[in-house]
């Protein structure tokens, strides 16, 4: 094609229905630049406001059906693989991580559904145009982009290129998280691993303070460390639901034998999902103030491609697994297939929430919503599999709540600086 580099990459989404050989994005129909998108460099200096905070009643409703999500998630999980038998980690990973493209496939069927009067190729165009514009507020998109995007010589990368680039590193930080947990399941014991884990929300923080350049107030602080504190009393101190096998001498001498192998690959998971939340904020979010609803198609977009991604690759973890006997594939039942679509639903639901909560407020607020399903999770137990709370569990519960409120206060109300 001809033409400047800046100039290509600012034309529209179509072109002819040919793609341009600069980017992935289409040009418009007729290669000209629409009126209302003024010829501009992709990589220009954006001001740097703050981003807009969300209401906090509509904040605490994403809250709670995250945490929702987080106890039917696990759950379900519990009861497809300990009581109806099928346990497959990695498949289930697979298809949990995959279902994160569902959120954005059902949010443009409806915006098609509600446009349909619109052709299709300018309805694919306007959509397109948007989502590009969303990328290019971005200030990362400024800062980054140029080095994160390879192009080859002479070859400017465009907004779709980011991102496209950016959530294939994102993917590959959760898939690290993911796998770890399944592989520190089997090395370590079940309260090493929930109370290493949810240390994610401490190192959200840690990554915070290079990679957003946030400034940490004693509420937060106090805030991650009542929850670290509380996930530990939750894990070590309810004795009142010990898992049947402790029963038996010699498989109890089974469990937990690669202790500390289990809690270094649980810590290298804990240190990819909190670096995953900030990475998420960080390329992944609109750096301009928009409201809450502004923000939902560019986060679905790019939780969509996480699950674009896993769907196209991490099938070859499969095959592998399968061939040397490691994980072998079996076809679930039909009430099996029932429980992995409630836990993988449910599972969806947390994890495209949490994203959104780290956009709405940060990294730390949107950890909090897996410290808090520890403790929904264990009332759970209780109602659905009569494992009675111990006082730790309400004693560590406490701490998590207090923990909460005063990072709740500090995000709706305190300036970060206390």
């Amino acid at each position: 094609m001809n033409g400047k580099p800046g100039e290509e990459q600012s034309r529209p989404f179509l072109d002819d229905g040919r793609p341009s050989e600069d980017d992935f994005e289409l040009t418009d129909f007729d290669g000209e630049r629409s009126e209302d998108l003024a010829p501009r460099t992709h990589y220009e200096e954006h001001p740097p406001p703050a981003q807009g905070k969300a209401h906090p009643l509509l904040v605490a409703g994403a809250l709670l059906l995250t945490v929702l999500g987080f106890t039917v998630n696990t759950e379900a999980t519990a009861y497809f693989e300990n009581v109806l038998g099928w346990k497959k980690p990695f498949a289930t990973l697979y298809l949990l991580h995959s279902s994160l493209a569902l959120p954005w496939l059902c949010h443009i069927s409806y915006l098609r559904w509600k446009n349909r009067h619109i052709d299709y190729r300018v309805w694919v165009r306007d959509y397109n145009n948007q989502l590009r514009d969303s990328i290019s507020t971005i200030d990362a998109f400024t800062t980054d982009g140029p080095k994160l995007i390879w192009k080859a010589p002479g070859r400017v990368g465009g907004p779709m290129d980011f991102l496209a680039t950016a959530m294939a590193i994102v993917t590959t930080v959760l898939t690290v998280s993911g796998v770890s947990w399944f592989v520190s399941l089997s090395l370590t014991t079940p309260g090493d691993l929930t109370a290493i884990y949810n240390c994610s929300t401490f190192f959200a923080a840690v990554f915070s303070i290079p990679l957003l350049k946030e400034r940490l107030g004693w509420f937060t602080i106090s805030a991650v460390v009542l929850s670290i504190a509380g996930t530990f009393i939750i894990a070590y101190g309810d004795t009142t639901a010990e898992h049947p096998i402790k029963s038996d001498d010699d498989a109890a001498s089974k469990v937990g034998t690669s202790r500390l192998l289990g809690n270094i690959v649980a810590c290298a998971g804990a240190v990819a999902f909190g670096l995953y939340e900030v990475l998420f904020k960080k390329w992944a979010c609109s750096s301009r103030p928009m409201s809450p609803q502004a923000t939902l198609p560019l986060t679905l977009a790019a939780s969509a491609l996480t699950g674009i991604y896993t769907f196209a690759i991490l099938w070859v973890g499969l095959v592998l697994l399968h061939i040397f006997g490691i994980e072998t594939f079996v076809m679930p039942s039909p009430q099996v297939i029932l429980w992995i679509a409630i836990s993988v639903l449910g599972g969806c639901v947390s994890i495209t929430l949490i994203v959104v909560l780290v956009i709405w407020t940060g990294p730390i607020f949107g950890s909090f919503a897996n410290v808090l399903s520890v403790f929904f999770v264990a009332i759970a137990d209780w109602i659905f599999f009569g494992l009675n709370p111990s006082p730790a569990t309400y004693g560590g519960g406490v701490l998590i709540v207090v923990g909460f409120g005063l990072l709740a206060w500090d995000t709706f109300k305190g300036d970060g600086k206390h």
